[in-house]
């Protein structure tokens, strides 16, 4: 019965909120109002698994490359609303794709007097490629994401004890988010392992307490499991959050998981999972003033061990 209420509240948000002339007058009421709404994001499922939850399945093809208002969010002063799609990763390598959620994404932010348009997950490093997202608005946002996951690590070496000495390694460090993220990670002389598509772990930290920032693409978290050793502490902010299966593997190799859920503010109605009590990096406003909202992962059982290590403190692990 959740589900039917849920998608029904889809099949409402299309008919009523997301159809040319809804879109033309909740616009007129954004400029006559003073633009309450400056902004706006897209979001994608993780798998087809979301699309299910939350679409119909006639609706489903038609929602694939059009956006349909889900949500509204406010992040301090700002407010912003929040569109879906059901289109996954394995759609946007389709030709056309992209350049045709990009114009769609385009005409509903005209409609509405809305200038920022922001992309979740891998939107704006697949859309940059395709020569459909100006080179400059990819390295604004991934600079902005980097101030993020920067201050997120800073947050979790100070609950868990760590010395600034401790190693990091950064999964992903040659990507869009990662580059500027070293840069600001090098500028506070910190030890930094770039470990960039087939690049191998770095053995000789084998053995030591190391932070290990996943800001790669989807999998590569996975495909590094093999060459991981206790001491290792996980910060992912990689989209969407590691698989149960996942954490269960490095439970038992004893490495603990902590998740960049966003920064804090309201989403309504809440994003799920993992991503509940906060707003995804994606959307953030430009302010620049933001605070990570760090989710723990991993089991009581292994955060217990954490806080009986010398070098964490159980009253500041995170929840």
């Amino acid at each position: 019965m959740k589900n039917l209420c849920r998608k029904s509240l889809v099949l409402l948000s299309i008919v009523f909120l997301s159809n040319p002339l809804s879109l033309i007058l909740l616009g007129l009421l954004n400029r006559l109002f003073f633009r309450p709404f400056r902004s706006f994001f897209v979001i994608y499922p993780a798998s087809q698994r979301y699309v299910d939850h939350y679409g119909f399945k006639f609706l489903q093809p038609h929602l694939k490359k059009t956006p349909v208002i889900c949500g509204i969010y406010f992040q301090g002063r700002t407010a912003g609303l929040i569109f879906g799609i059901s289109g996954t990763e394995s759609d946007f390598k389709k030709p056309g794709f992209l350049a045709e959620l990009k114009r769609n994404t385009d005409q509903i932010a005209r409609r509405l007097g809305i200038s920022s348009v922001k992309y979740s997950g891998i939107l704006p490093s697949a859309m940059h490629r395709r020569g459909v997202l100006e080179p400059l608005e990819l390295k604004r946002r991934s600079k902005q994401v980097a101030q993020v996951v920067f201050r997120a690590e800073e947050k979790l070496r100070q609950q868990l004890s760590l010395k600034p000495e401790t190693p990091v390694i950064l999964l992903g460090g040659c990507g869009s988010v990662g580059t500027p993220l070293k840069q600001l990670l090098l500028a506070e002389k910190r030890r930094i392992y770039t470990v960039d598509c087939d690049d191998p772990m770095p053995e000789n930290l084998r053995g030591e307490r190391v932070i290990l920032i996943d800001v790669a693409r989807k999998g590569a978290l996975e495909q590094r499991i093999p060459q991981m050793w206790e001491g290792i502490v996980i910060l992912n902010e990689t989209y969407p959050a590691p698989r149960r299966s996942t954490l269960q593997q490095l439970e038992q190799m004893g490495i603990p998981v902590f998740h960049i859920a966003g920064v804090k503010g309201i989403a309504l109605p809440r994003f799920p999972g993992v991503y509940s009590g906060g707003i995804p990096c994606c959307g953030m406003s430009d302010s620049g003033n933001h605070q990570p909202l760090i989710q723990y992962l991993s089991s009581e059982s292994l955060r217990e061990q954490l806080a009986q290590q010398p070098a964490a403190s159980s009253s500041n692990i995170a929840a």
